[in-house]
């Protein structure tokens, strides 16, 4: 049986100091008691962020309301004794560990255990650091003590975050990082091309946004997207014809006479970990005839958000998202012409993400944006999926390829 080593931490000069305790195999830990956030008292500040009927002024202060998408549940230090938990989810999560590692010990342990965070959940929390001297566990399994600490500058605690919640899970999966928020300057300087959005729109790009950011982190994508050459050859011989348009992937130097300015494998490479990086996202909708993409900017149709991404009608997102990341109508990384390019294989693969229910939200209920006359333009019904058996990757895995 391991032995469960005992800690004792105290502060002095804001240093930290350790010791072994003698009793270490007798001490009984008093751990703090488990937090369930659907039923926080006031003093924690409950709220449900992106309530339908909440002032759109709120998701578009960018102060207030961004998020990673590798990171839906947020963990941000408020002042010197305090910290902000948020959940960008529409699905809750459950049996959740939030980490602290302190900036002189090199162990992290936990500081908040949650039975429960509901969807959309923000709260704020006391350090318990601050308040008493406390037993904590350490990601190793031992105890340590660790006595009151007055409080702590802005950043000195790093946090982190750990579930055995299947969905959290497939959070962790995600390697990209980019920062999501909304931007109301489209619609207010250019009415008309651009419309406004409001919460109940937000949720939905909000789950549309973490599955496609999944769908791009996917093994099943990185190797398709990495050796596009042998998608466009076995495309061709499944069709039973010869390659039509561009062989690979290339730039946005126009087509002369069939002749591309291709990227190299390197270069390609380097390509796809630039669709994950940290840059920062302006999601905003459509209102014009054309959707519209570039610098932070990427759009779509209302119809888009609310059904569209259920169904895995992706082509308008990855042209505009493709756009936002830098490449014009020339290259195929932008379009789907030429034989096909990144805008109909990126929708044929999250297709078939959806058939094989490996996406973070695949059921249209946990939002029912689509019955809220109130909140949209359009009249919309439940949207059902159903992939095409001649889907190319249905055809090449046969249900196969689950990121397990």
């Amino acid at each position: 049986m391991r032995k469960n080593t005992h800690f004792f931490v105290f502060t002095l000069l804001a240093s930290i100091f350790l010791g072994c305790s003698d009793d270490a195999d007798s001490y009984k830990p008093n751990y703090l008691p488990t937090i369930d956030a659907t039923t926080l008292p006031a003093e924690n500040k409950p709220m449900t962020m992106f309530e339908d009927d909440e002032s759109p002024s709120k998701m578009y202060d960018k102060t207030d309301r961004w998020f990673r998408v590798n990171e839906p549940l947020q963990v941000i230090q408020k002042g010197k004794d305090s910290v902000q938990i948020s959940l960008y989810s529409p699905v809750g999560l459950t049996n959740v560990k939030i980490y602290a590692k302190l900036p002189n010990y090199d162990k992290k342990f936990v500081i908040y255990t949650f039975s429960k965070i509901p969807a959309f959940h923000r709260s704020f929390h006391k350090l318990p650091l601050t308040e008493k001297a406390n037993d904590y566990l350490l990601e190793t399994g031992s105890t340590v003590t660790i006595e009151k600490i007055e409080g702590f500058s802005s950043g000195a605690i790093q946090f982190s975050v750990e579930s055995d919640d299947p969905l959290f899970q497939k959070f962790k999966k995600i390697k990209s990082n980019h920062l999501v928020q909304f931007h109301d300057g489209y619609h207010i300087n250019e009415l008309g091309k651009f419309l406004p959005m409001n919460p109940a729109l937000a949720k939905e790009a909000i789950t549309m946004i973490i599955n496609y950011s999944y769908a791009l982190s996917h093994p099943l994508y990185y190797s398709t997207f990495t050796n596009f050459d042998k998608y466009k050859q076995e495309q061709a011989a499944a069709a039973g014809t010869g390659i039509n348009g561009a062989l690979n992937w290339h730039g946005n130097a126009d087509d002369v006479d069939g002749v591309y300015d291709y990227y190299s494998k390197e270069e390609i490479e380097k390509i796809y970990w630039n669709y994950l990086d940290k840059r920062t996202v302006w999601m905003a909708m459509v209102g014009g005839d054309s959707a519209w993409g570039g610098g932070n900017l990427a759009s779509q149709w209302e119809s888009g958000y609310v059904t569209g991404h259920w169904v895995g009608e992706m082509s308008v997102w990855s042209h505009e998202y493709s756009h936002h990341i830098g490449f014009s109508h020339s290259s195929n990384l932008a379009n789907s012409g030429e034989g096909g390019g990144q805008q109909g294989m990126l929708t044929d693969f999250y297709k078939y993400l959806i058939h094989l229910n490996d996406l973070p939200f695949t059921d249209p209920d946990v939002l029912k944006t689509y019955a809220k006359t109130k909140y949209v333009t359009g009249t919309y019904k439940k949207p059902v999926f159903k992939i095409d058996p001649k889907n190319p990757f249905l055809v090449k895995y046969k249900g196969e390829g689950k990121w397990n």
